[in-house]
């Protein structure tokens, strides 16, 4: 039987069951409060209080739930499944091109089409998703999720649960603190203090004047 147990049941965790098969892993089911129409075949091992049973050497964990506003959900079952003991495995899709330069921390995932060039640096429970690029020497922080079709240019700094929204633009040199909401299709030129949700070309910070 596999040591992967997916972790969630909804869109995010049918991309990383399809991202793991594609690189030959097969999962040995999953934990969720009830059985799901969107992982057929894969077998519903019960809710997550059956981590209680599980040997956390044995066991690698794949963190399956997804992002909509926030990433707090994400990050709290990362965190607390590995002060149960467990490892969270890594997620790589085989059509995903990461340097051999760039440094993946425990449970970062890249998703289909994403590029993570030399230099790059994500932290733990980082997620790449699909057709991202995090271009040479940007770090993005643990937890942080750069949505699909997002663009990190180079030397980008992404705070710790930062949120970068679909298709978003971040130029060369910019700070995103943590926490910060970048939204879908905005353009960052400057720094974005911590916290902050920005919108808009160039992006500003919601509230502040015209987005356009």
């Amino acid at each position: 039987m596999s040591d992967h147990i997916l972790l969630g049941a909804g869109g995010h965790a049918r991309s990383v069951r399809a991202a793991l098969e594609a690189r030959g892993i097969t999962l040995a089911g999953y934990l969720a409060p009830a059985p799901s129409t969107a992982l057929p075949g894969l077998p519903h091992l019960g809710t997550d209080e059956r981590l209680s049973e599980l040997d956390a050497a044995a066991v690698r964990l794949v963190n399956g739930v997804g992002t909509t506003n926030s990433v707090d959900a994400r990050r709290a079952l990362h965190e607390a499944v590995v002060r149960r003991g467990f490892a969270v495995a890594q997620v790589v899709h085989p059509q995903a091109l990461v340097d051999p330069g760039a440094r993946l921390a425990e449970g970062v995932q890249v998703l289909a089409g994403a590029i993570v060039n030399v230099g790059a640096d994500l932290g733990e429970g980082a997620l790449v998703n699909s057709g991202a690029i995090v271009e040479h020497d940007a770090q993005v922080g643990a937890h942080a999720h750069i949505a699909p079709g997002a663009v990190l240019a180079g030397g980008v700094h992404i705070g710790e649960s930062a949120l970068i929204g679909l298709g978003a633009r971040i130029i060369q040199g910019v700070t995103v603190g943590p926490g910060a909401v970048v939204g879908a299709g905005a353009v960052v030129v400057r720094d974005i203090p911590a916290g902050a949700t920005v919108v808009g070309v160039p992006a500003r910070v919601r509230g502040e004047g015209p987005t356009q």
